[in-house]
């Protein structure tokens, strides 16, 4: 029988507790299967097995009728905590965000779905677009670079856990396979669009701010150190923003996005 501790965390899909000495349980709401609890669980292992910048993944549980998984408690400060609570290491965090992302983008010798194969899946959930918008989104998609690295598609300051001065990546749910612009694609438009949940206005201009200062930082060192064609960046901005309206997010959220899809389509034809 699975015991679980204290509640110490929580998201969109997952609760999270104490789970024992030196481990936490992800457990999934409920709806979620088990083969997407699997799936994050099998690409953690490969990737702490292949790269070792992410939590060790320990054994796939069910507790009333939800399916989870225990991991490696990682304690630390997240890079979004660091940023926040000291503004003029803004540089700093900016500059280290890009390192590790590029640090985990290399070619991996396990199987993952293609960020082309992930990104028709999602658009043909999205309920805002017409079977018409769809179908030229993904011959647009065809028209992309295909890729072969390590995308984690959900690369943001969050996820990114400081524990005795290096970073351990969390969170490998949607990880997949494929060009590397395409996963800072992705993170762009986590951080340009992401709503910010405060009721504040003044926090909430303040938190936007940071973000457009830390995104600015954060991709001029990306292309310094890579030399990558910047251009190819925004190719892929229009399908991710696409299949970002198939996730759960707040109403204010998705009609930016569907403005943003509408005006590029637009711009396409």
């Amino acid at each position: 029988m699975v015991l679980k501790g204290k509640q110490i965390g929580q998201g969109n899909t997952a609760e999270i507790f104490e789970y024992g000495e030196g481990k936490i349980l992800k457990l999934y709401k409920e709806g979620i299967s088990k083969s997407a609890c699997e799936q994050e669980f099998n690409i953690t292992q490969n990737v702490y097995r292949f790269l070792g910048i992410c939590p060790k993944a320990y054994e796939v549980v069910e507790v009333d009728g939800r399916y989870g998984a225990s991991y490696e408690r990682i304690d630390g400060q997240s890079m979004l905590q660091a940023a926040l609570s000291n503004r003029r290491s803004f540089r700093k965090e900016g500059k280290q965000l890009a390192h590790y992302h590029n640090a985990i983008q290399k070619p991996v010798d396990f199987a993952l779905p293609t960020v082309k194969e992930k990104l028709k899946r999602d658009i043909k959930r999205v309920e805002e677009l017409t079977g018409d918008e769809k179908d030229k989104l993904y011959q647009y998609i065809d028209t992309l670079p295909e890729g072969s690295v390590l995308c984690h598609f959900d690369f943001h300051l969050d996820n990114i856990i400081l524990r005795d001065g290096n970073a351990v990546i969390i969170d490998w749910m949607i990880a997949c396979n494929g060009d590397r612009l395409s996963d800072v694609a992705r993170t762009c438009i986590l951080f340009e669009y992401s709503e910010i949940p405060t009721k504040s206005l003044l926090q909430r201009h303040m938190i936007k701010f940071m973000q457009k200062r830390l995104l600015r930082i954060y991709l001029t060192e990306y292309f310094k150190i890579t030399q990558a064609d910047r251009k190819e960046l925004h190719r892929w901005k229009l399908p991710i923003a696409a299949a970002r309206l198939s996730e759960w997010r707040p109403e204010p959220e998705k009609k930016r996005l569907l403005k943003m899809v509408h005006q590029s389509m637009r711009r396409l034809a």
